[in-house]
């Protein structure tokens, strides 16, 4: 039930308090609405039940009303705990029907919140009440009751002082006019903005729960899994994660599933593999890695010799006639560079195929003899220089030249003396 309350603020007790979370909360309902019974009365052994009394009834669901006219009031039962009055009331607990009849009905408490106080807003008729309120009476005896709103409503107090009973909002997006509309039923991480009960700005809707929470990314602290934003996600440890075989997104706000080398996919972002990205709806490697030769990573690909790498196909990709070179250090820490093949040689930082003096070449760089160069399609000794035991050698040379200019200028000097 809600009724008409004044300004003063009530929260339940902590005797209360601690007896309703530690079990169940015994309550006064009607309609599907339930609130805890509140000021108990230290005696223990005893607390209240709901007890339902109805004026003509007519069939609703499991429960008998006419008009939202059905009447609940506590009393007393032999159930461990305190004794509770019916005096004050406060909202959030989920009801469990017992006896659809007695309607005598048990709550476990949904989040400990602050509510109005009721006033002694008495009155004998419904006449004497507001708009969507009755004049609600505990029994028959009692000529005066007090003026309560109807199921799915609640009472708030206008600036100017005029109390009245507002629809508590069933779902997000209804229309509103106060915050507590919202709160009633969203929790207090809800707010009216624009006439409609929104979540606030930092929690998010459960539409399984049907109430806003505070929001926690992936990664991010929680308190409980409904913290966690997005599908797939719960709260472990304290931290918000994915469940298994499923990772966070970019954004950190949704799981998404797993996709291996090879696996279809839709995004980059769901290709789990580190370098990878999704090519033509498969998760490849990246432009710059290769697929590594047990094709479940992607390694990067050398550029020059000296490199570092972990396989061949690193340098091989971009540098051919090389291979990776595992060498450990005397630290004993193994690395890998990339060099040169066997019969290869490095020049600028490329790997060359070598070819000893006389031999067949494509390229100078081929040539790894000393002053040597492809000439005609082997490599010969440079200009100036001749060939000596498979050496090119200057000094040879000097000789030859010298004896023939000797030789030259001897027949020269004989021609003209036979002449003359």
């Amino acid at each position: 039930i809600s009724v008409l309350f004044d300004s003063a603020r009530f929260s339940l007790p902590d005797a209360t308090r601690s007896s309703a979370e530690t079990s169940l909360c015994v309550v006064r309902c009607r309609c599907r609405r339930c609130c805890c019974c509140a000021e108990p009365q230290q005696q223990a052994g005893n607390t209240a039940s709901c007890m339902r009394r109805t004026r003509s009834v007519e069939k609703r669901g499991p429960w008998h009303a006419t008009n939202d006219r059905s009447t609940m009031w506590c009393r007393r039962s032999n159930v461990a705990g305190s004794r509770m009055t019916a005096k004050w009331c406060v909202a959030g607990c989920g009801c469990v029907v017992f006896l659809l009849l007695l309607a005598t009905l048990i709550c476990q408490p949904v989040q400990s919140q602050t509510f109005i106080r009721r006033t002694a807003n008495v009155c004998r008729t419904d006449d004497e009440c507001p708009m969507q309120a009755y004049c609600e009476r505990y029994n028959s005896v009692h000529e005066y009751g007090v003026c309560s709103c109807m199921a799915g409503y609640f009472a708030v107090t206008d600036a100017n002082s005029t109390r009245r009973c507002l629809r508590a909002a069933t779902d997000i997006g209804d229309y509103c006019l106060h915050n507590d509309q919202c709160q009633y039923t969203l929790s207090t991480d809800s707010e009216c903005r624009d006439n409609s009960c929104q979540c606030r700005e930092g929690a998010h809707y459960v539409e399984r729960e049907k109430r806003c929470y505070k929001t926690s990314f992936l990664g991010d602290y929680c308190r409980l899994t409904n913290n966690c934003i997005g599908n797939g996600t719960y709260c472990r440890d304290g931290v918000c994660v994915c469940t298994p075989g499923k990772h966070a997104n970019n954004d950190r706000n949704r799981c998404l599933q797993d996709a291996k080398l090879g696996d279809p996919c839709f995004r980059d972002e769901e290709c789990v593999t580190d370098n990878s990205r999704c090519t033509q709806e498969v998760c490849t490697c990246r432009v710059s890695h290769v697929l590594n030769e047990h094709r479940n990573r992607c390694l990067p690909i050398a550029s020059k010799i000296y490199d570092l790498c972990e396989e061949h196909i690193q340098c091989l990709y971009n540098i051919p006639y090389s291979q990776c070179r595992i060498t450990t250090g005397t630290d004993g820490i193994t690395s890998g560079r990339c060099t040169c093949a066997n019969r290869f040689h490095e020049m600028n930082l490329k790997c060359h195929s070598s070819v000893h003096l006389n031999g067949i070449c494509e390229v100078n760089e081929n040539c790894i003899d000393i002053d040597t160069a492809c000439i005609h399609g082997r490599c010969r000794c440079i200009d100036h220089l001749i060939e000596v035991n498979g050496v090119c050698s200057g000094a040879v040379s000097m000789v030859y030249r010298s004896s023939v200019i000797l030789i030259l200028t001897l027949v020269t000097l004989g021609t003209s003396y036979g002449i003359s």
